[in-house]
């Protein structure tokens, strides 16, 4: 099959590229239609074409531009199939595909857009939207219970394409990245004690992520008897500069490292204690499923996508999102517990390699694409 994964480059060059490897091992042509921008660097080294098509996050003045893109690439290539990922690629992405003529538009639910806070003529918008553009679709994939629940409960939508596929990411592959010896290099260079107990927090800087939730949490736990604290605040975005005032607000700064974005982000999970995460949604946490892989306990909230790969007090522990207090008893626990640590970062990896392996979920979508392709070929 010819397939053409239709997202923003950072999507793909974080989230997608070990899943269309394992679909060029299979024998397909894939190819990505992205920004050509630094993200999509990465996915040029892997080997694959990349057509800029300049969808972006959060950003519809390019909206119409990149829809517009999308049809002409597609019209031209007549791809097998056409896959969008994200709000805005689905929006207008897949409808643009399907006017095309590529012969299969599949649709992924990343992050279902009504979870997030947004205002009344959004959210409007949204419910208006959403079922005409799910119809270019003769696949929508989701990744959690929680967001196929809220996507069917809209009037007008097609019950009938919708299919629950999770997400998982390579195990062994992130393996291979893993240095175990990493522990006293990266906290060296990051002034660590080695007493230290250290948090991780692998997120992009935006509202979303809730590090403001987090913060409150950690001034929560500072307060409270044990060894020294550090969070690893790892990323990059548009949020950071209020991120770095109220860690100067709350006077967090001798406990707080801001990493920036990191290549070795492996290396810092290895040199940590607990992997936290504190977003409002979630599709499935690629971040939680890498600490999970190393055999960090979680901390997170209770929120759709997270509570499905976190099991509380099994892999982790899960709050409610704003309950500082009962997120900082949390990691009180895993900070004064090591035992209980070493037990639930056991069954976390455990939970990863046996229900959240990225090749059983490839699997899974390349089955749809078979379905799709040998039930509803031609455009609309």
């Amino acid at each position: 099959m010819r397939i053409a994964h239709v997202a923003t480059s950072i999507s793909i060059n974080q989230v997608l590229l070990g899943r269309m490897i394992r679909q060029r091992e299979r024998g397909h042509d894939v190819t990505a239609l992205c920004p050509d921008d630094e993200w999509a660097e990465a996915i040029r080294e892997a080997g694959f074409q990349v057509t800029d098509v300049p969808w972006l996050r959060h950003d519809v003045r390019v909206t119409p531009r990149a829809a517009l893109r999308t049809w002409s690439v597609c019209r031209r290539e007549r791809f097998d199939i056409g896959h969008t990922h994200n709000a805005l690629p689905g929006l207008l992405g897949s409808p643009a595909a399907r006017l095309a003529g590529s012969a299969g538009i599949v649709h992924t639910v990343r992050a279902w857009p009504l979870n997030e806070p947004r205002s009344v003529t959004q959210r409007l918008g949204l419910r208006l939207l959403e079922p005409v553009a799910s119809r270019a679709c003769h696949a929508i994939l989701f990744q959690n219970p929680d967001d196929l629940a809220s996507w069917s409960s809209l009037f007008g939508v097609p019950h009938d394409r919708a299919t629950l596929v999770g997400n998982g990411i390579d195990v062994a592959a992130f393996e291979r990245r893993l240095d175990r010896s990493a522990r006293p290099r990266i906290r060296g260079e990051l002034k660590i004690p080695d007493d230290a107990f250290v948090i991780a927090v692998v997120a992009r800087f935006e509202s979303a992520k809730g590090h403001g939730h987090f913060l409150a949490s950690l001034r929560a736990l500072l307060d409270r008897p044990g060894p020294p604290v550090v969070a690893l605040l790892v990323g990059r975005g548009e949020d950071e500069s209020n991120v770095r005032a109220e860690v100067d607000r709350l006077g967090l700064v001798d406990a707080v490292r801001f990493t920036g974005y990191r290549n070795d982000v492996p290396d810092l999970l290895v040199a940590s204690d607990v992997s936290v995460l504190t977003s409002l949604y979630e599709g499935i946490p690629r971040a939680l499923m890498e600490a999970m892989v190393v055999g960090l306990p979680v901390v997170a909230t209770d929120v759709p996508g997270t509570r499905t790969l976190v099991a509380h007090g099994v892999t982790g522990f899960l709050s409610a999102p704003g309950d500082v207090q009962s997120f900082a008893i949390n990691l009180q626990r895993l900070r004064s517990e090591p035992a209980t640590s070493t037990e639930l970062g056991v069954n976390g990896r455990r939970r990863v390699e046996s229900r959240f392996d990225e090749s059983v979920v490839t699997d899974r979508v390349l089955t749809i694409y078979e379905h799709v392709r040998a039930r509803t070929p031609g455009p609309l």
